[in-house]
Parts: structure tokens; sequence; C-alpha cells
């Protein structure tokens, strides 16, 4: 897989076989988000199974509420295991594409959900 390929910035519901953190709840408005390939997710689902124990499997292909503090955490783990090298990988890109995007939340005012498959 390309860099490309792991995520893509969204509005509104993103398609396709994509687990996708987006501010709002759902059922309700879903606004700004990253949709992350299936294959892609596998490599977040431990970090965030770390830092959020209320997640399950079955949220997998649910709808899960992420709390404003596992996000802050979520976002430190995945900064943690970045490389620092010159040359980033398709796995690195992406850590660093959704630790940025959880920093750039607001507060506890703007949920982030975790929409499964």
């Amino acid at each position: 897989m390309q860099k490309d390929d792991y995520f893509t910035l969204t509005t509104g519901l993103a398609g396709g076989e994509a687990v996708q953190f987006a501010d709002g709840r759902w059922p309700g408005e879903i606004g700004a988000g990253i949709a992350i390939k299936e294959e892609a997710f596998d490599l977040i689902e431990p970090h965030l199974r770390a830092v959020a124990p209320d997640w399950t499997i079955g949220h997998r292909y649910g709808v899960f509420e992420l709390s404003v503090g596992a996000r802050d955490r979520l976002a430190k783990s995945l900064r943690s295991v970045v490389s620092d090298s010159a040359e980033t990988t398709a796995k690195d890109a992406l850590f660093r594409a959704l630790a940025r995007w959880l920093d750039e939340r607001p507060g506890e005012d703007s949920p982030v959900s975790i929409l499964g498959l």
C-alpha cells in the first residue's frame, strides 16, 4: 500500500471499507473526519485498545464515542512509535495524520465518533 492509500480526510460519512474517526455523534450530523482503510486500522487498533478500555472488537463494526482523555492518549501513543528517520513509511504517515487530526479536536463539547465498517 502507498501512503495515500491508508487514509483519506473526509467531510460527512465516508463510504467503502473504512473505519472513520469523525466529528459528531451518530446518529446525528457527522462533520470532518479521517477515514482509514480496514487493513491500516489494524495498525491503530492495538493503540486504541490500550487507551480506551471500553473499546471492543464489536465496535469495529458499529459506533464508538472516543472520550477527550482517550483522544489525547491515542495521539500520544501514535506519536511515540513514529520513526524519526528521514524516510517516512506509510505507517508513520498514517500515525502522524491521525495524531494531528485528534490534536486539532476541541474539548468535551465536540464529540469524536469512530464509525466502523
